[in-house]
C-alpha cells in the first residue's frame, strides 16, 4: 500500500478533497489539522471513541454502589450505634456515592482509552502547525490518481511514501 499526503492551506480545499476521495472510493487514513474541527473529523470518517459512554456507565454504577453498599453494611450490623446517630444516614452516603462515581468513571475512562491505544486506533486528527493535510493509503496503481485528485482540489504539495 502506498501513502499519499496532500498539504492544504485552506480548510475548504481539504473538505473538497475529502469529498472527492470518497466519490472515487480512495481510502482515507486520517486528516491533519491545526485545531480540532468536528466537521473534518466527521467527513474523514474517523470512528468516535466510546470512552465517554463507558465512563458515564461506570460512574452511574459506582454512584449506585456507593449508596447500596453502605446501606447493606449498616443493615448487617444493626446493633452498632455511634452516639445515638441514625443508622441509615443518607447525607453521608451521598458523599461516599459521589466519590465512588468519580473513582469508577475515571478508572473506566482510563481503561477504555488504554485499550483503544493498545488496539492501535489512531487519534482523530493529529495536530500540525499551520496547514491542513490529508493522508490517503491506496494501492500503488492508484497513487498517481490520489496525488492528482489532491492537486486538483488545491493541495500546495503532495508527498508519496
Amino acid at each position: 500500500m502506498s501513502r499519499v499526503t496532500g498539504v492544504f492551506h485552506d480548510r475548504d480545499a481539504l473538505l473538497g478533497a475529502i469529498e472527492a476521495a470518497h466519490s472515487r472510493r480512495l481510502p482515507i487514513e486520517t486528516a491533519f489539522m491545526p485545531a480540532y474541527d468536528a466537521e473534518i473529523i466527521d467527513a474523514v470518517g474517523v470512528p468516535r471513541s466510546r470512552a465517554g459512554s463507558i465512563a458515564l456507565g461506570a460512574g452511574i454504577l459506582g454512584g449506585a454502589a456507593g449508596l447500596v453498599f453502605p446501606a447493606w453494611a449498616v443493615e448487617q450490623w444493626p446493633n452498632v450505634t455511634m452516639s445515638g446517630k441514625p443508622l441509615l444516614s443518607w447525607p453521608t452516603f451521598l458523599i461516599i456515592s459521589f466519590e465512588m462515581a468519580l473513582l469508577c468513571a475515571a478508572l473506566a475512562a482510563a481503561l477504555a482509552f488504554g485499550i483503544g491505544l493498545w488496539r492501535g486506533r489512531q487519534p482523530a486528527g493529529r495536530a500540525v502547525t499551520d496547514s491542513f493535510a490529508l493522508l490517503i493509503v491506496c494501492p500503488p496503481d492508484r497513487e498517481r490518481e490520489a496525488a492528482e485528485l489532491m492537486r486538483a482540489r488545491g493541495a500546495s504539495r503532495c508527498e508519496h511514501g
